[in-house]
């Protein structure tokens, strides 16, 4: 009698396991399938991936000993999460490695004036443009080469951001055989200050920026053709990201045809200039 009673009590909790681990594995499935909004609700905060040192879309600030990272790419990031109806979580790394953490599931998305160029769209998805520049060059105050057309800039040391549309177009369009690649824009500047470098390509927002943040640097003006226009959007993991890509599209539409994006950009500008 008791053997079977045993026996019973054993089945009874096998029982039990293989309906907890199907109802696991069930809700497990069911995450898998969420699309990428719901994940994100479900989450309750939406990890974005930037770079900083790129003012005056992301760049970082002291605020109460502290640093804090800030720019118009943050404010556009806590209008989704506001959208959302989530809290923002900001995650900054080197600009080379965003795609990989989006493609890893380490951030929801990426804001960090990335160009939405036909490479990297075979590896993310990306929204709708909400940044349209040019591109200058960056030289010491005391440069005196001739740099009249693209072409004189084969002749000098240019540097580029790592990862960046910058650095394409000096490797592949330009052909240019004297490159030199860093991280962020301010190592560029500190390398070019030191000898090492002629001329840094960069936005011309960020470029007018840091020519006013570092003594003794000046813009100078040469046509650079694929390069002169630089376009950002956000990018998305490819998946099931329709509903999140579309509040997204509304969000920069709503701020764009508002013109608050211009007012959040502005307020970016002077922010980043007086630091």
């Amino acid at each position: 009698m008791m053997k079977k009673n045993i026996s019973k009590l054993i089945l009874l909790v096998m029982s039990l396991v293989l309906i907890v681990g199907c109802t696991a594995t069930k809700n497990s499935n069911e995450n898998d399938k969420a699309d990428a909004l719901s994940k994100i609700k479900a989450n309750g905060k939406l990890v974005v991936g930037t770079a900083p040192g790129y003012p005056p879309f992301e760049f970082t600030v002291n605020k109460s000993g502290k640093s804090q990272v800030v720019g118009a790419d943050i404010d556009l990031a806590k209008k989704i999460a506001d959208e959302i109806g989530v809290e923002l979580e900001i995650k900054a790394m080197d600009f080379d490695a965003l795609i990989m953490a989006l493609q890893s599931s380490k951030v929801d998305m990426v804001i960090t004036s990335m160009t939405p160029t036909e490479e990297r769209k075979k590896s993310v998805d990306f929204s709708d443009v909400y940044f349209e520049g040019t591109n200058s060059i960056i030289v010491n105050s005391n440069f005196s080469k001739d740099i009249s057309k693209e072409d004189d800039l084969k002749n000098i040391v240019l540097g580029v951001q790592r990862g960046s549309v910058q650095e394409i177009y000096a490797k592949e369009v330009l052909k240019a055989p004297k490159i030199k690649s860093l991280t962020a824009i301010p190592d560029l500047i500190a390398d070019m200050k030191n000898g090492n470098i002629d001329g840094i390509i960069a936005s011309t927002v960020v470029a007018k920026i840091n020519a006013n943040q570092y003594d003794g640097l000046k813009l100078i003006d040469v046509n650079l053709s694929q390069a002169n226009k630089e376009e950002a959007a956000i990018a998305i993991k490819k998946g099931d990201n329709k509903s999140l890509l579309d509040i997204v599209n509304k969000t920069i539409k709503s701020l764009k045809d508002s013109g608050q994006y211009e007012e959040i950009l502005n307020k970016n500008i002077d922010l980043a200039s007086k630091q």
